[in-house]
């Protein structure tokens, strides 16, 4: 067999040595560099001809898995027409002889290892021959594999001489080289083999009405993978420019992206998870060792080394991978060429030749594309310059933050340079195309690289109201310092005229807070000045001793109405200021407080009282005895401060005594209270008292068992809880009618309550009680997660004598035998949808109206929840509030509540809320709108309806408002939002808003 492989080879051997690409080379070798240089001459066509009677193929580098092929020297020589042969399982002997060489310069080749033959396929004498391109890279001449069962075939191999002084490195397995995909003909894919997934890629795209598959790597033997969309031609046929990016570079950006340890544009728990526990290894290269493989090596004079195949290198966090690498050894200098793929932490790159300097960290590719996985940016550039670890310069570049296959906004600048040290980043030239047309040019924009802070203007934002017309918003962001910025918001309502304002923060080792002003100098319609001023701060003096300060002003009562923001606007009635000093450390709260109120509703007519000042002190301590004892003592010390009203200091004092008992199943805790209450008046109604005491006991009982049992409940580990519970509490009755309300009100009656020894806040009312508290909780949760998944709680508090003291005289006593029963039911229906449902059936209220008693339902709710996803969001609830003793319903609520957050088409969404008073058949308030969001921009329309002041107030404390609420004076507004993710946006920032009023509304990640 040997023999007979040596006669088919000697013709091979003694042939004229010829060149893939028809020149005649003219080589020298650098003194320096060690390097050889070639100049090559072009053949006359018929010389070509004469030497090439077929012309051979060109193939693509690709960066799959290496099939196994023979050596092919840089020269092959003429290709002999193919006979067949038998496939051959023994390995060949090497062949050594002496190749001729030029006579000006010596070319020797190593010898190689003995190699088993591939069997391949030349190309056919009838097929037109393919136009033929220089390769930078000089890649061998190779030919396509073929199986061996397919037809005649014919033999190759390379020749090998041995050197002198150069010394070559390989394997024991035969020498790889990287498989060549055919160059695409006409009505042929062009997507090279090196732009593929691993696994099977098929495409059915062509007229034959085949698969076309291919298979790239390992056989994924039937096992799923995912699956892109890659941007079609087709795609951008509505564009007024080209695609900044073809199909190859899309598809060099999905091979990019697998490279990543994450991939930037994923929004799955499991990436995230990923994406903040990467560690990286950009610190330890100067201490890492660099790796490199390849499938062939030639080092000279132990300096410098030419690898080819497959070219592997890694260092710390870096790594490459080529066609061809050349390594400097003394200048650390590293030369890529061939399909050139980098990544390391904070970036990857592709290109066709890329030239690194290890030792400094610099590098230089041409015709690049890059991915920024930490800014979600992608894009091209002519050239980058990567001038250190901390500095890189992009020239003819474009980028988007949009994913690979999708390019709907992109970028354009002659220059772009970023700096991680200080966070910025900055174009020359720059333009902006939005669905394939240019909608904005600038010569220069500095923007952020991360989240830190850099001076400039922030995005502009544009809004409509009924009484400011259009706002027109422009930020100015001045970075003063580290621990100093202010921002400058200036504002135009076409409706009033111009609004200068500011906002000033500051933080310091032990205080942070800020300072915000606005004026306007006249507004167009009351012909006046306006202004607003407001200012903010907390300090930590030491770990117990803290302060904080809120002051608010404003120049009129009108002033958010007719001027604020919509999506800001205050849903309170005043404007609260307040000071405070604070002491707290275990057992021992001590807290100075002042504060003022100013009227910001036109309808408002009763303010609430200042409190100037007002001292609490607040101690505690348990005693570790064998009988627990807890001991604590509330005190307060307040001037109450009015126009109008009564004014007063308040002093009172509330011991207190307990004896916890505690077990994992039970527990029972008794409680004596004494509050003592001293009252000094002035500005008193003619007649009255000006000092007023008043000392009462408290004496209360809680008791509980906790009852647990596991169960299974559908194939589910459950567990099952009864939490049955007792609450006894005593009060004697004290006329308190003379005492004025300074701060007091009557809760709402919720499952809470019937827990409480007081159902006034504040201290100027304390209850008479001679009751007892039954409730009853019972829970199903999930044994192996904890989530419950059902709560049912039922309770009822039995009154054993009539309650006499009432917030104001005008209530009547309370006689009926028991409260309300309350039952409160929540859960989970599934893992995306739960409910929350309330009710309380009063069997004994008196109505005012009729002056008789009834058992009616006197609350109610109902709320059901579905969250899919974070943008499929439906919630819908409805609310019932009734109050006999209050006429004219004035107290009542019965209302409708529906919000939502829903994907419809192609990434738009529909977003809204609904609350609407079936008692007065109005909109109480509502907005609606359109949002479309993926991967790299945002759009956002919104139109709301919504009460911007009360009409009238009952003055009473707690009933009346609801009336208010129903005749307020509505006004509508329009608000819009778009945002280049990555880049800027405009308009009103609206998630904290739907966080706000869209139950499950979480703001998105990207």
């Amino acid at each position: 067999m040997s023999r007979r492989l040596s006669l088919v080879f000697l013709p091979l051997l003694y042939a004229p040595v010829g060149f893939a690409n028809d020149t005649a080379w003219d080589c020298k070798q650098d003194k320096d560099t060690k390097e050889w240089l070639c100049v090559g001459d072009e053949k006359s066509p018929a010389q070509t001809e004469e030497s090439y009677p077929q012309p051979a193929r060109k193939f693509s580098p690709s960066l799959t898995e290496p099939v196994d092929m023979p050596v092919v020297d840089d020269t092959p020589a003429p290709i002999t027409p193919a006979r067949p042969v038998k496939p051959i399982a023994a390995p060949v002997a090497p062949v050594t002889v002496q190749r001729p060489k030029p006579a000006d310069v010596p070319v020797v080749k190593p010898p190689v290892q003995p190699v088993e033959p591939i069997i391949t396929q030349r190309a056919k004498p009838a097929e037109p021959p393919a136009k033929e391109e220089t390769v930078e890279s000089f890649m061998p001449f190779a030919t396509e594999r073929k199986s061996v069962d397919d037809a005649p075939v014919a033999e190759e191999t390379t020749p090998a001489v041995s050197a002198e002084k150069t010394t070559r490195s390989s394997s024991d397995e035969p020498i790889q080289l990287p498989p060549a995909a055919t160059r695409a003909t006409s009505g042929s894919s062009s997507t090279t083999t090196a732009n593929k997934h691993s696994g099977w890629n098929c495409d059915s795209s062509n007229e034959d009405e085949n698969w076309n598959c291919q298979l790239v790597g390992a056989d994924p033997k039937g096992q799923a993978h995912p699956v892109r969309k890659v941007a079609k031609e087709s795609d951008y046929s509505l564009s007024l420019l080209d695609p900044a990016f073809d199909n190859s570079d899309e598809q060099n950006f999905e091979t990019l992206t697998s490279k990543l340890k994450y991939d930037p544009w994923a929004i799955d728990a499991a990436t995230q998870q990923a994406k903040a526990t990467a560690e990286t290894g950009k610190n330890n290269r100067d201490t890492a060792p660099l790796e490199l493989t390849s499938d062939f090596a030639e080092i000279f004079d132990n300096e410098i080394g030419s690898y080819l195949g497959n070219v592997e290198i890694n260092r710390a966090d870096q790594h490459s991978l080529s066609h061809i690498a050349n390594y400097d050894k003394v200048s650390q200098t590293l030369d890529l060429n061939g399909d050139v793929y980098y990544n390391e932490d904070e970036l990857a790159l592709y290109g066709r030749s890329a030239s690194i300097k290890l030792a400094s960290d610099q590098s230089k590719l041409r015709d690049a594309l890059f991915i920024s996985p930490a800014t979600h940016l992608r894009g091209s550039s002519k050239v980058v310059y990567r001038d250190s670890k901390t500095f890189s310069r992009y020239k003819g570049v474009a980028y988007t933050s949009c994913k690979p296959g999708n390019q709907d906004w992109v970028l354009h600048a002659e220059e772009l340079k970023l700096n991680d040290i200080s966070g910025k980043g900055a174009v020359k030239n720059a333009w902006i195309e939005f669905k394939g047309v240019p909608v904005f040019y600038t010569p220069y924009l500095s923007f952020p690289k991360d989240d830190r802070r850099i001076t400039g203007f922030l995005p502009p934002s544009l809004h409509y109201t009924q009484q400011g017309g259009v706002g027109i918003y422009a930020p100015y962001y001045w970075n003063i310092a580290p621990n100093y910025d202010a921002t400058f918001l200036p504002r135009y309502l076409t409706s009033r005229g111009l609004i200068l304002g500011a906002n000033f923060r500051y933080l310091e080792e032990m205080t942070r807070g800020d300072v915000k002003l606005e004026y306007m100098p006249d507004d167009s319609q009351l012909n006046r000045s306006r202004y607003l001023g407001a200012m903010t701060n907390h300090t930590v003096y030491t770990p117990n001793i803290t302060s904080n300060f809120d002051l608010n002003y404003v120049s009129d009562k009108n002033y958010f109405n007719q001027l604020g923001n919509a999506m800001a606007l205050p849903n309170f009635s005043y404007l609260r200021s307040s000071a405070d000093v604070n002491y707290v450390r275990e057992g021992v709260s001590l807290t100075a407080r002042a504060d003022n109120y100013q009227r910001i509703d036109p309808q408002l007519l009763v303010l609430p009282y200042r409190r100037l000042p007002q001292v609490n002190l607040n101690l505690n301590h348990s005693f570790k005895t064998p009988v627990p004892l807890d001991v604590a003592m509330e005190s307060e010390s307040v001037y109450f401060q009015h126009g109008t009203e009564v004014n007063g200091e308040r002093l009172n004092a509330k011991p207190s005594i307990a004896m916890p008992f505690q077990t994992a199943s039970a527990f029972i805790t008794p409680r004596l209270s004494l509050q003592h209450t001293e009252y000094f008046l002035s500005k008193q109604a003619v007649g009255t008292v000006g000092n007023i005491s008043r000392t009462l006991p408290i004496a209360s009982l809680d008791s509980g068992l906790f009852f647990e049992k596991e169960m299974n409940l559908g194939g589910k580990a459950m567990l099952h809880t009864l939490e049955p519970r007792l609450f006894y509490l005593y009060v004697p009755y004290k006329k308190q009618d003379n005492i004025p309300l300074f701060d007091t009100a009557q809760y709402d009656f919720v499952f809470a309550s019937l827990f409480r020894e007081n159902r006034f806040s504040g201290s100027d009312r304390i209850q008479d009680a001679n009751q007892l508290s039954v409730a009853l909780t019972s829970r199903l949760v999930d044994s192996g997660t904890g989530r419950e998944k059902l709560k049912l709680s039922v309770g009822d508090i039995l009154y054993f004598q009539d309650r006499k003291v009432n917030v104001s005289p005008i209530y009547p006593v309370e006689t009926s035998f028991t409260s309300p029963i309350i039952a409160e039911l929540s859960g989970e229906l599934s893992e995306h949808v739960t409910f929350d449902t309330g009710l309380q059936w009063d069997p004994s209220v008196k109505d005012v109206t009729r002056n008789k008693y009834i058992n009616d339902i006197t609350r109610g709710k109902a709320a059901i929840h579905f969250i899919n996803q974070p943008n499929e969001i439906i919630n819908a609830g409805y609310y019932y509030r009734k109050n006999s003793q209050i006429p004219n319903r004035l107290d009542d609520i019965i209302q409708s509540d529906v919000s939502f957050h829903w994907p419809v088409y192609d990434d738009w969404s529909v977003v809204g809320r609904w609350q609407y008073s079936l008692l007065y058949n109005r909109t109480q308030e509502g907005f609606f709108g359109l949002e479309k969001e993926n991967c790299c921009w945002r759009f956002r329309v919104i139109g709301r309806h919504y009460l911007s002041s009360f009409t009238n107030d009952t003055g009473l404390v707690a009933a009346g408002t609801n009336q208010g609420i129903a005749q307020g004076q509505a006004q509508t507004g329009v608000f819009f939002q778009i945002e280049l993710k990555g880049l800027t946006g405009i308009g009103e920032r609206l998630d904290e808003f739907f966080e706000r009023n869209i139950y499950g509304y979480r703001k998105p990640t990207q």
